[in-house]
Protein backbone atom coordinates (compact mmCIF):
# COMPACT_ATOMS: atom_id res chain seq x y z
CA UNK A 1 0.00 0.00 0.00
CA UNK A 2 0.92 3.64 -0.86
CA UNK A 3 -0.20 7.15 0.01
CA UNK A 4 -0.31 9.11 -3.07
CA UNK A 5 1.99 12.03 -2.23
CA UNK A 6 0.03 15.11 -3.73
CA UNK A 7 2.32 17.73 -2.03
CA UNK A 8 5.72 17.13 -4.32
CA UNK A 9 2.68 17.41 -7.22
CA UNK A 10 1.51 20.16 -5.64
CA UNK A 11 4.77 22.16 -5.74
CA UNK A 12 5.35 21.15 -9.35
CA UNK A 13 1.99 22.63 -10.46
CA UNK A 14 2.87 25.85 -8.75
CA UNK A 15 6.07 25.97 -9.92
CA UNK A 16 3.73 26.11 -13.54
CA UNK A 17 1.93 28.82 -12.12
CA UNK A 18 4.65 30.70 -11.21
CA UNK A 19 5.95 30.18 -14.87
CA UNK A 20 2.90 31.46 -16.21
CA UNK A 21 2.40 34.55 -14.28
CA UNK A 22 6.02 35.33 -15.23
CA UNK A 23 4.73 35.38 -18.83
CA UNK A 24 1.87 37.48 -18.27
CA UNK A 25 -0.89 35.10 -18.26
CA UNK A 26 -3.94 36.58 -16.64
CA UNK A 27 -2.52 39.41 -16.11
CA UNK A 28 -5.56 42.29 -14.48
CA UNK A 29 -7.47 39.89 -14.88
CA UNK A 30 -9.94 38.24 -11.95
CA UNK A 31 -10.79 34.87 -10.94
CA UNK A 32 -14.27 34.52 -9.55
CA UNK A 33 -16.06 31.94 -7.68
CA UNK A 34 -20.01 32.34 -7.26
CA UNK A 35 -21.48 30.61 -4.06
CA UNK A 36 -25.34 29.72 -4.17
CA UNK A 37 -25.84 28.86 -0.36
CA UNK A 38 -23.74 28.05 1.86
CA UNK A 39 -22.81 24.17 1.61
CA UNK A 40 -19.92 23.39 4.29
CA UNK A 41 -17.75 21.10 2.35
CA UNK A 42 -17.62 24.14 -0.23
CA UNK A 43 -16.80 27.01 1.57
CA UNK A 44 -13.33 24.62 2.95
CA UNK A 45 -12.79 24.54 -0.80
CA UNK A 46 -12.98 28.54 -1.84
CA UNK A 47 -10.69 29.08 1.25
CA UNK A 48 -8.32 26.99 -0.72
CA UNK A 49 -8.87 28.78 -4.05
CA UNK A 50 -8.87 32.07 -2.25
CA UNK A 51 -5.32 31.37 -0.24
CA UNK A 52 -4.21 30.10 -3.40
CA UNK A 53 -4.63 33.12 -5.31
CA UNK A 54 -3.78 35.59 -2.51
CA UNK A 55 0.01 33.54 -2.47
CA UNK A 56 0.32 34.36 -6.25
CA UNK A 57 -1.29 37.45 -5.99
CA UNK A 58 -3.99 36.35 -8.40
CA UNK A 59 -6.83 38.58 -8.11
CA UNK A 60 -9.79 36.36 -6.79
CA UNK A 61 -13.22 37.68 -6.23
CA UNK A 62 -15.83 35.69 -3.80
CA UNK A 63 -19.52 36.40 -4.45
CA UNK A 64 -22.11 34.30 -1.73
CA UNK A 65 -25.62 34.54 -3.28
CA UNK A 66 -28.40 33.54 -0.75
CA UNK A 67 -30.22 30.59 -1.85
CA UNK A 68 -33.87 32.21 -0.97
CA UNK A 69 -33.46 34.14 -3.98
CA UNK A 70 -35.31 33.20 -6.25
CA UNK A 71 -33.92 31.30 -9.54
CA UNK A 72 -33.96 34.49 -12.13
CA UNK A 73 -32.26 36.47 -9.52
CA UNK A 74 -29.89 34.42 -9.16
CA UNK A 75 -29.50 33.65 -13.24
CA UNK A 76 -29.07 37.78 -13.26
CA UNK A 77 -26.37 38.22 -10.37
CA UNK A 78 -23.97 35.35 -12.31
CA UNK A 79 -24.84 36.96 -15.81
CA UNK A 80 -23.45 39.90 -14.58
CA UNK A 81 -20.54 38.40 -12.93
CA UNK A 82 -19.01 36.54 -16.09
CA UNK A 83 -19.96 39.57 -18.64
CA UNK A 84 -17.93 41.64 -16.66
CA UNK A 85 -14.61 41.69 -19.09
CA UNK A 86 -12.46 41.98 -16.41
CA UNK A 87 -13.29 38.47 -14.83
CA UNK A 88 -11.12 36.38 -16.68
CA UNK A 89 -12.14 33.01 -15.95
CA UNK A 90 -14.32 31.53 -13.02
CA UNK A 91 -16.59 28.57 -11.09
CA UNK A 92 -19.64 28.03 -9.82
CA UNK A 93 -19.09 26.40 -6.74
CA UNK A 94 -20.65 22.89 -6.75
CA UNK A 95 -22.96 21.25 -5.51
CA UNK A 96 -26.01 23.46 -6.15
CA UNK A 97 -28.72 24.19 -3.41
CA UNK A 98 -31.66 22.84 -6.03
CA UNK A 99 -31.92 21.17 -9.04
CA UNK A 100 -33.69 24.28 -10.84
CA UNK A 101 -30.35 26.07 -10.43
CA UNK A 102 -28.68 23.82 -12.63
CA UNK A 103 -29.02 26.94 -15.72
CA UNK A 104 -26.84 28.96 -13.82
CA UNK A 105 -23.70 26.63 -15.28
CA UNK A 106 -24.85 28.42 -18.74
CA UNK A 107 -23.83 31.87 -17.96
CA UNK A 108 -20.16 30.82 -17.68
CA UNK A 109 -18.73 31.97 -21.21
CA UNK A 110 -17.25 29.01 -22.83
CA UNK A 111 -13.84 30.64 -22.51
CA UNK A 112 -14.19 31.91 -19.14
CA UNK A 113 -15.99 28.07 -17.90
CA UNK A 114 -12.42 26.96 -16.04
CA UNK A 115 -13.96 23.93 -14.94
CA UNK A 116 -15.46 23.02 -17.98
CA UNK A 117 -18.87 22.04 -16.57
CA UNK A 118 -21.10 24.72 -18.29
CA UNK A 119 -23.72 22.86 -21.01
CA UNK A 120 -20.86 24.23 -23.84
CA UNK A 121 -18.22 22.72 -21.86
CA UNK A 122 -19.18 19.69 -21.56
CA UNK A 123 -20.99 19.25 -24.81
CA UNK A 124 -16.84 19.77 -26.38
CA UNK A 125 -15.72 16.96 -23.47
CA UNK A 126 -18.34 14.53 -23.93
CA UNK A 127 -17.90 14.49 -28.25
CA UNK A 128 -14.76 13.30 -27.49
CA UNK A 129 -12.84 16.49 -27.95
CA UNK A 130 -10.14 16.50 -24.75
CA UNK A 131 -8.27 19.24 -25.48
CA UNK A 132 -9.40 21.42 -22.38
CA UNK A 133 -10.00 18.91 -19.47
CA UNK A 134 -11.23 20.33 -16.19
CA UNK A 135 -9.14 20.51 -13.26
CA UNK A 136 -10.59 17.39 -11.80
CA UNK A 137 -9.58 14.99 -14.41
CA UNK A 138 -6.22 16.69 -14.77
CA UNK A 139 -5.77 15.91 -11.01
CA UNK A 140 -6.92 12.33 -11.88
CA UNK A 141 -4.66 11.98 -14.84
CA UNK A 142 -1.55 13.07 -12.30
CA UNK A 143 -2.65 10.03 -9.69
CA UNK A 144 -2.40 7.80 -12.82
CA UNK A 145 0.50 8.78 -14.37
CA UNK A 146 2.53 9.67 -11.33
CA UNK A 147 0.95 5.50 -10.50
CA UNK A 148 2.05 4.22 -13.16
CA UNK A 149 -1.86 2.92 -14.13
CA UNK A 150 -2.44 2.34 -17.58
CA UNK A 151 -5.84 3.45 -18.72
CA UNK A 152 -5.76 0.54 -21.43
CA UNK A 153 -8.12 -2.54 -20.35
CA UNK A 154 -8.47 -0.95 -16.97
CA UNK A 155 -10.99 -2.86 -14.98
CA UNK A 156 -12.10 0.29 -12.84
CA UNK A 157 -15.90 1.12 -10.99
CA UNK A 158 -16.63 4.76 -10.10
CA UNK A 159 -19.24 5.17 -7.29
CA UNK A 160 -20.98 8.11 -7.91
CA UNK A 161 -23.06 9.86 -10.72
CA UNK A 162 -22.07 13.85 -10.16
CA UNK A 163 -21.23 15.90 -13.06
CA UNK A 164 -17.91 16.93 -11.69
CA UNK A 165 -16.42 13.51 -10.86
CA UNK A 166 -18.66 10.60 -11.43
CA UNK A 167 -19.97 11.24 -15.02
CA UNK A 168 -16.92 12.99 -16.12
CA UNK A 169 -14.49 10.30 -14.39
CA UNK A 170 -16.47 7.47 -15.99
CA UNK A 171 -16.51 9.22 -19.44
CA UNK A 172 -12.48 10.03 -19.66
CA UNK A 173 -11.90 6.43 -18.54
CA UNK A 174 -13.95 4.45 -21.29
CA UNK A 175 -12.91 6.71 -23.99
CA UNK A 176 -8.90 6.27 -22.93
CA UNK A 177 -9.55 2.39 -22.99
CA UNK A 178 -10.48 1.06 -19.52
CA UNK A 179 -13.82 -1.11 -18.73
CA UNK A 180 -16.17 1.17 -16.22
CA UNK A 181 -18.70 0.28 -13.92
CA UNK A 182 -20.35 3.09 -12.24
CA UNK A 183 -22.29 2.63 -9.41
CA UNK A 184 -24.68 5.32 -8.12
CA UNK A 185 -26.05 3.75 -5.36
CA UNK A 186 -23.55 1.42 -3.23
CA UNK A 187 -24.00 -0.46 0.26
CA UNK A 188 -21.02 -0.07 2.74
CA UNK A 189 -19.65 -3.49 2.70
CA UNK A 190 -20.67 -4.64 -0.81
CA UNK A 191 -17.63 -6.28 -2.09
CA UNK A 192 -15.80 -4.54 -4.97
CA UNK A 193 -13.61 -5.94 -7.62
CA UNK A 194 -11.62 -3.74 -9.33
CA UNK A 195 -8.17 -2.39 -10.37
CA UNK A 196 -9.66 1.17 -10.08
CA UNK A 197 -11.91 2.85 -7.53
CA UNK A 198 -12.91 5.93 -7.71
CA UNK A 199 -14.95 7.46 -4.58
CA UNK A 200 -17.35 10.42 -5.24
CA UNK A 201 -20.48 9.72 -2.92
CA UNK A 202 -19.67 12.72 -0.56
CA UNK A 203 -20.96 9.83 1.92
CA UNK A 204 -18.15 10.19 5.06
CA UNK A 205 -16.32 7.10 5.88
CA UNK A 206 -19.05 4.83 3.39
CA UNK A 207 -16.43 2.40 1.47
CA UNK A 208 -14.48 0.05 3.62
CA UNK A 209 -11.10 -1.20 2.76
CA UNK A 210 -12.36 -4.60 3.47
CA UNK A 211 -14.71 -4.81 0.66
CA UNK A 212 -11.82 -3.53 -2.01
CA UNK A 213 -9.77 -6.37 -3.95
CA UNK A 214 -6.40 -6.66 -3.52
CA UNK A 215 -3.98 -4.39 -5.25
CA UNK A 216 -6.49 -2.05 -6.00
CA UNK A 217 -5.50 1.50 -6.77
CA UNK A 218 -8.25 4.27 -4.88
CA UNK A 219 -8.83 7.79 -5.86
CA UNK A 220 -10.94 9.55 -2.96
CA UNK A 221 -12.93 12.42 -4.65
CA UNK A 222 -15.39 12.42 -1.80
CA UNK A 223 -15.66 15.43 1.21
CA UNK A 224 -17.80 15.68 3.92
CA UNK A 225 -17.45 17.80 6.87
CA UNK A 226 -17.59 16.28 10.57
CA UNK A 227 -17.40 18.36 13.74
CA UNK A 228 -15.84 20.82 11.69
CA UNK A 229 -13.21 18.47 9.86
CA UNK A 230 -13.33 17.36 6.13
CA UNK A 231 -13.51 13.81 6.08
CA UNK A 232 -13.48 11.51 2.60
CA UNK A 233 -15.74 8.78 1.04
CA UNK A 234 -12.62 6.11 2.35
CA UNK A 235 -12.70 5.05 5.85
CA UNK A 236 -8.85 5.63 6.30
CA UNK A 237 -9.38 3.42 9.36
CA UNK A 238 -10.53 0.37 8.14
CA UNK A 239 -8.05 -2.53 6.04
CA UNK A 240 -6.32 -0.78 3.78
CA UNK A 241 -2.77 -2.04 3.81
CA UNK A 242 -3.91 -5.30 1.01
CA UNK A 243 -4.28 -1.98 -1.65
CA UNK A 244 -2.36 -0.52 -4.05
CA UNK A 245 -1.96 3.02 -4.36
CA UNK A 246 -4.28 5.55 -2.65
CA UNK A 247 -5.51 9.11 -2.88
CA UNK A 248 -6.94 9.70 0.29
CA UNK A 249 -9.28 12.39 0.85
CA UNK A 250 -8.54 15.26 2.82
CA UNK A 251 -5.09 16.29 1.20
CA UNK A 252 -5.09 13.98 -2.13
CA UNK A 253 -7.09 15.69 -5.38
CA UNK A 254 -8.22 18.34 -3.74
CA UNK A 255 -4.80 20.67 -3.78
CA UNK A 256 -4.32 19.39 -7.06
CA UNK A 257 -7.67 20.07 -7.97
CA UNK A 258 -7.14 23.59 -6.70
CA UNK A 259 -3.88 24.05 -8.38
CA UNK A 260 -5.35 22.85 -11.66
CA UNK A 261 -8.00 25.40 -11.92
CA UNK A 262 -5.21 28.06 -11.39
CA UNK A 263 -3.73 26.59 -14.37
CA UNK A 264 -6.53 26.34 -16.89
CA UNK A 265 -7.67 30.22 -15.91
CA UNK A 266 -3.99 30.73 -16.69
CA UNK A 267 -4.20 28.76 -20.26
CA UNK A 268 -1.50 26.31 -19.45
Amino acid sequence: MKIFDSKIQSEILEKNISEALDKGNGAGKVLSIVQVGNNESSNKFIDLKVKLCGKYGILCEVTKIDESKNDDEIFQIVENIFSNESVGGGIIQLPLPRKSLEKVLDFIPIEKDVDVISTEGKKRFYSGDFSKLSPVVRAFENFLSNCDINYNGLKAVVIGEGDLVGKTISFYLSKKGASVETISSYKSGDKLDCELLVLATGIPNLIKGEAISVDCNVVDFGSSVIDDKCVGDLDMSSSINHLGCISKSPGGMGPLVVRYLLLNFLNQ
